[in-house]
């Protein structure tokens, strides 16, 4: 086989489904991209955009597979057994948040897709074994994933979408802004205004996950 056509020249690759969801990827992890649209995917190709309704359906069905790709990276980059549960799930929760940062073009879709993909249901799968070794079981069990799953979803999602607007991405501050407040009316604040603005938008989410890991703990006690 010569690789070339019958003109001569070098043959085109053919094109499957993965060569737009790689295509896709490389789109999602450029600084500032929010969003993917048909065209810049066609153009990133080298093809028309139409013909990538020849391998997905809809623009939701092209996400619903970006997606649960994420899902599936976050899961398969695990380390830790769900025998020891916690940290499991600790580290499940800091790699779906950095496999986000990643791609928030496609992250920010993931509170309002559902992918019933592969991916997506071994995330679940690992949620629900974690919170069974915690001792949990039928609607205890159900409403902790429930809890664990949209607090993840939500919180990297969220970050992932901030780091795409931000003009500097190498800012960690949870809360952005010079907090101006008045202490004569917000004490509180004014007391504590430091402490917030050395918040690390990164420790907070993780916190929010340790806290939720030490309800399930406690409920799986009694």
């Amino acid at each position: 086989m010569s690789g070339k056509s019958s003109t001569g020249r070098p043959a085109k690759a053919p094109l499957d489904r993965e060569v737009f969801v790689e295509a896709a990827f490389r789109l999602a992890s450029r600084p500032h991209t929010l969003s993917l649209t048909y065209r810049d995917l066609g153009k990133e190709v080298g093809v028309d955009p139409t013909a990538i309704y020849r391998h997905f359906q809809s623009k939701e069905s092209l996400m619903q597979e970006l997606l649960d790709r994420l899902f599936k990276m976050a899961h398969d980059r695990r380390t830790v057994p769900t025998s020891q549960w916690e940290d499991c799930l600790a580290e499940f929760a800091a790699l779906t948040l950095d496999t986000f940062l990643e791609y928030p073009a496609i992250a920010v879709t993931a509170t309002s897709l559902t992918t019933s993909g592969q991916g997506e249901l071994d995330s679940i799968e690992l949620m629900l074994s974690c919170f069974s070794e915690a001792g949990l079981r039928g609607g205890a069990l159900a409403e902790q994933y429930a809890i664990l799953g949209a607090y993840v979803l939500a919180g990297a999602a969220g970050l992932a979408r901030d780091l795409a607007e931000s003009s500097d991405p190498e800012s960690h501050e949870w809360f952005t802004g010079p907090l101006l407040v008045d202490p004569s009316h917000h004490p509180l604040v004014a007391s504590i205004r430091d402490e917030i603005l050395a918040l690390d938008h990164r420790e907070i989410f993780l916190a929010g996950v340790r806290q939720i890991i030490r309800t399930a703990a406690d409920k799986g006690r009694n």
